[in-house]
């Protein structure tokens, strides 16, 4: 399959569902965004989340690819429709089939659908002030300038950055489907299950900053709390 956006071939990573099934994603990494398949996107497992986690993470691109103004449907050719939709209280979008084979959304709006980022306090982004002058914009890759700015001035998205809370209750349920299989899935780190906690100290941790991971000039907030995690998953 093609990206709907850079016509680019996209790659596939089988992903865990529900019941005991599972199905294959299609990503372009050049674009940093998904196609899901009809609703494959709610059949999605705590595991297979944390797994997107992992390969958003390693296969982050140093130059992102700018959406396209008009792309279409990968199965029926159909001109996707941009959509806007709420999750919670957390506003999010993608681009719809108008015939319902799928959507295309990017992976910033993804972890905001699942309510994984929430916009910095003005707590925070005075701290940020004193550490960097500019991040990346997580949602379009534009350089803000955190002195003047709490907003991209490109695509108007605030500064925002991966909730450690969610991130800890993911991995609560996942614990709990474990506990129900009687299984642990080995390619978590056992002390990532058992303690909880752990995401919610490394956030917290004085010894990488104030934001409790490596932040520099060229930094996504969101994309360096992600690193974090992932260090996590794999155990380092």
């Amino acid at each position: 399959m093609n990206c709907p956006s850079c016509h680019q071939e996209m790659s596939q990573e089988k992903l865990d569902a529900k019941y005991g099934k599972s199905f294959e994603l299609d990503i372009c990494h050049f674009c940093s965004a998904f196609w899901f398949d009809d609703l494959e996107d709610l059949a999605l497992t705590p595991d297979g989340v944390l797994h997107l986690f992992v390969v958003i993470n390693d296969n982050r691109p140093s130059q992102r690819s700018p959406l396209a103004t008009a792309m279409a449907c990968p199965r029926c050719r159909q001109r996707l429709v941009l959509m806007h939709d709420t999750q919670r209280t957390t506003r999010f979008t993608y681009w719809g089939c108008p015939s319902e084979h799928g959507h295309f959304i990017t992976f910033f709006e993804f972890l905001r659908e699942k309510n994984f980022i929430r916009p910095l306090s003005a707590p925070e982004i005075a701290t940020l002030k004193q550490n960097v002058r500019t991040v990346t914009c997580s949602s379009c890759g534009a350089p803000v300038n955190v002195e003047t700015d709490a907003v991209c001035a490109y695509c108007r998205a605030p500064l925002s950055m991966l909730d450690s809370k969610q991130v800890e209750a993911v991995v609560a349920d996942l614990k709990r489907e474990a506990s129900k299989r009687g299984t642990v899935d080995p390619a978590l780190p056992l002390r990532l299950l058992e303690d909880r906690a752990v995401v919610e100290r490394s956030f917290r941790s004085n010894e990488r900053g104030p934001f409790g991971f490596e932040l520099t000039d060229s930094s996504g907030l969101v994309e360096a709390g992600l690193a974090a995690v992932v260090a996590l998953i794999k155990g380092r």
